[in-house]
């Protein structure tokens, strides 16, 4: 029994491992080209009391999503809030949102 535990705990420690180095991975190939534009909130929720939003945004004329979670700015943020959005210039897709200071 004491061995599953500790097997257990192996693996979530390596997949939290894992999800940390994927989301470094993703921010790093936004900074090696970047580019930016303006998105748009259009979804607040919360998953087990940690709030997220998802947002919207053109490049090229395409529309792309992204989500991101958000703590203390979180409770001012608004549906239809204007946000600025970071991306991977030759991957539009992989985004991120910088929510502070953005209400215009």
């Amino acid at each position: 029994m004491k061995r599953k535990y500790q097997r257990s705990i192996a693996y979530f420690v390596i997949a939290l491992l894992g999800i940390s180095l994927w989301h470094v991975w993703k921010s790093s190939k936004i900074a090696e080209n970047p580019a930016y534009t303006k998105g748009v909130v259009n979804r607040l929720y919360k998953i087990r009391a940690t709030p997220y939003y998802s947002y919207s945004y053109n490049v090229d004329q395409k529309t792309y999503e992204g989500r991101g979670k958000q703590y203390g700015e979180y409770e001012s943020l608004h549906i239809g809030d204007t946000i600025t959005v970071y991306y991977q210039r030759s991957n539009p897709s992989n985004s991120e949102a910088y929510v502070r200071n953005n209400k215009q």
